[in-house]
């Protein structure tokens, strides 16, 4: 991370980083097709399909973490003790309306986002609208109600301005969770997988907002946002970023139970 980089991601909340994993791009997805055989999950392009957690779920996915550009990504954006949240692999179907990953007025929320097929803006790449992730007074601005876009501007959800990050397999695209984004035009075979990271929380509302994203995780039915793959080939280094979200997810079992008893299948996302 640059200085330069660093200021650009504060000010527009996002980061496009072409060819960051090029060299490392054919065994990601040979472990991204893996995931999805070893899960049974057939993916048939009508609705988006969903695994939480997902680099998790094989030892060498989970040395994705490990990879020194990543850690310089998150660390340089988070600090050295920034918590892994997990994330989730997807076969995306169709047209996904704007929309921001929570809005934290607490903390700062980090999702990296790696795209396994060339993406162009009318063939489902991800749009951003540059600093919407705001949280100050000017953050209030209508720019975050995009998805009314009909309703307030007379243009379709598609024609809203904002920036098309085009990708080929190998970028890395980072973005904070309050930026809104949207993709338009994509076939139903988009793959695509996300590492979702915050700043290390340090004060009782930061402490308050992380426990509330990790119980939220209950929709997916699981039991903990890491795997016991990723936990028990942590090196020293990677259980820095683990070993708080492992202190603060006590009631998420509890939820899990709740949910797979209230739900007729785990969420989609």
């Amino acid at each position: 991370m640059t200085p330069e980089q660093q200021r650009f991601f504060d000010t527009w909340g996002y980061l496009h980083l072409p060819g960051l994993v090029g060299d490392r791009i054919a065994w990601i997805i040979d472990e991204f097709e893996s995931v999805w055989r070893d899960r049974g999950v057939v993916h048939d392009g009508t609705q988006r399909s969903c695994i939480v957690p997902f680099i998790d779920q094989r030892e060498q996915f989970c040395s994705l973490l490990d990879d020194p550009r990543i850690e310089d990504l998150v660390e340089g954006l988070l600090g050295p003790d920034a918590c892994y949240l997990g994330g989730d692999g997807n076969y995306y179907a169709g047209d996904t309306g704007w929309h921001s990953d929570g809005f934290h007025h607490a903390g700062r929320y980090l999702k990296v986002a790696l795209y396994l097929d060339p993406l162009t803006r009318d063939t489902g790449c991800l749009r951003v609208i540059p600093g919407t992730h705001r949280i100050d007074p000017a953050a209030a601005w209508e720019a975050r109600q995009a998805r009314n876009s009909r309703e307030l501007w007379g243009i379709e959800q598609r024609e809203v301005p904002c920036m098309a990050l085009e990708t080929r397999p190998g970028d890395v695209v980072a973005f904070n969770h309050n930026l809104m984004h949207a993709s338009f035009g994509g076939s139903g075979w988009r793959r695509m997988f996300t590492l979702n990271f915050c700043a290390r929380c340090d004060t009782p509302d930061e402490t308050s907002e992380l426990r509330q994203f990790i119980n939220a995780q209950a929709r997916f039915w699981i039991d903990h946002l890491h795997s016991e793959a990723m936990r028990r080939t942590a090196s020293p280094r990677r259980m820095r970023h683990l070993r708080q979200v492992m202190e603060q997810e006590g009631d998420l079992p509890a939820l899990a139970a709740k949910a797979r008893a209230e739900m007729k299948e785990s969420s989609r996302g």
